[in-house]
């Protein structure tokens, strides 16, 4: 039969295991929170337009841009929606895309991958 102390130095070993995967899963934890904080700060900054660079230009949003440099190139980003927003500020292979569902010929995706360059 164990000892009353052996018992209890085995649980307090097991806590002590247990508090110390605990403390790494913490700090694990509290490094990935401290990125995602680094990561807002960046990119609030960078909206923002104090990025720091000199000749970085300013954030212009996009009703602020002449009408034609609103037209998007191959690989852009789609922008957020807004009221009157033109296909032209999508990428090109966004707007077949939509030119593709306004047509209303209801593709299947083997159809998608066959129509696309």
């Amino acid at each position: 039969m164990p000892s009353v102390l052996g018992l209890l130095e085995e649980r307090e070993r097991a806590a002590r295991q247990r508090v110390e995967a605990l403390q790494a899963e913490l700090r694990e934890a509290e490094a990935v929170w401290e990125r995602f904080v680094i990561a807002r700060e960046t990119v609030g900054e960078v909206l923002a337009g104090s990025g720091g660079g000199r000749d970085a230009p300013p954030a212009v949003s996009a009703d602020e841009r002449p009408a034609q440099a609103r037209t998007a190139v191959p690989g852009s980003v789609v922008p957020h929606w807004q009221e009157g927003l033109a296909p032209t500020v999508l990428a090109p292979d966004y707007q077949r895309i939509i030119d593709a569902l306004a047509d209303g010929s209801g593709m299947r995706g083997r159809q998608w991958t066959e129509a696309s360059p």
